[in-house]
């Protein structure tokens, strides 16, 4: 990967690999988001890492439509046009200020990215296949740990609305709009 500038970037510390059991705070789920895309690990997402998660999770229909949607991404993300979008620019990314209807739906979409039979919920199979596409493939014991660690019914699967609380801040996750997942 080259640099536009010439200059040598100043190596940012290493992201410490992501763990897949935490059940921790916003800042180590947003790093272990981040680190998804940072492939390298550099603590920078370049164009071609965000190409390879875009392109894993839902295929353009041709090269040049990939390019341009990579191209938007990037211009929306990488807020000091250095030609990277580094973890403060990704949290402040999903830290903006967007309509609860708007971040339902992206949330919907990387819901629905990993419940690839469109039942509803997200098994250990479909979690295990979606991660091994994106080059985080993880054993079965671990995704199964996974959902567990998520899912509040104990049923072995993941619902939207469960997905939606582990993805979200603590303030949408926690009711902004009154949803609340069903115990019965």
């Amino acid at each position: 990967m080259s640099t536009t500038t010439g200059q040598e970037q100043p190596q940012k510390p290493q992201a410490p690999p992501a763990s897949l059991l935490s059940a921790g705070h916003d800042d180590a789920e947003m790093k272990k988001v981040f680190s998804r895309f940072d492939a390298d690990g550099d603590g920078r997402i370049s164009p071609s890492e965000l190409a390879a998660v875009a392109g894993a999770i839902s295929p353009p229909p041709s090269e040049s439509t990939g390019g341009r949607e990579v191209g938007a991404m990037m211009d929306e993300l990488d807020a000091d046009r250095d030609g990277f979008v580094d973890l403060g620019e990704f949290e402040a990314f999903h830290a903006r200020g967007q309509g609860q209807r708007d971040m339902d739906a992206e949330l919907r979409d990387a819901f629905d990215v990993y419940d690839i039979n469109g039942d509803g919920r997200i098994s250990v199979p479909e979690l295990s296949k979606v991660l091994g596409r994106i080059g985080e493939g993880c054993s079965t014991e671990e995704c199964e740990r996974m959902i567990d660690s998520v899912g509040v019914e104990g049923d072995g699967y993941v619902g939207f609305e469960e997905f939606k609380k582990m993805m979200s801040p603590p303030d949408a996750a926690a009711g902004v709009t009154g949803d609340k997942p069903n115990k019965e």
